[in-house]
């Protein structure tokens, strides 16, 4: 996945993921507010990217549905999970004093 200038992932360390994916080390998650976001039922072959581009419109913004969510490693999608997904106005909210 790649990550934005604007990410709070950027500039992070890539692991390996069973010899042939890159993904970067989490940090911690930030508190999310979900007032208006939805639930999302993982199905197979989906990513946060993809995600992101259905839900956002921008693929970048795929840091902002791992934030709300507890993901041991970006790519711990199974089919059946649930997902927060973040209102938009969450996901392209910036921090004061950014």
């Amino acid at each position: 996945m790649v990550t934005s200038l604007f990410s709070r992932y950027h500039g992070l360390p890539l692991i390996e993921v069973d010899g042939r994916r890159s993904v970067v080390q989490r940090r911690g998650r930030l508190p999310v507010t979900v007032d208006g976001g939805a639930v999302h039922v993982v199905v197979g072959g989906e990513t946060l990217d993809l995600l992101a581009v259905r839900y956002y419109g921008s693929e970048e913004l795929w840091w902002r549905i791992a934030d709300a969510n507890p993901l041991r490693l970006l790519f711990d999608l199974a089919p059946g999970d649930e997902l927060v997904i973040p209102p938009l106005r969450v996901a392209t909210a910036t921090a004061p004093g950014a």
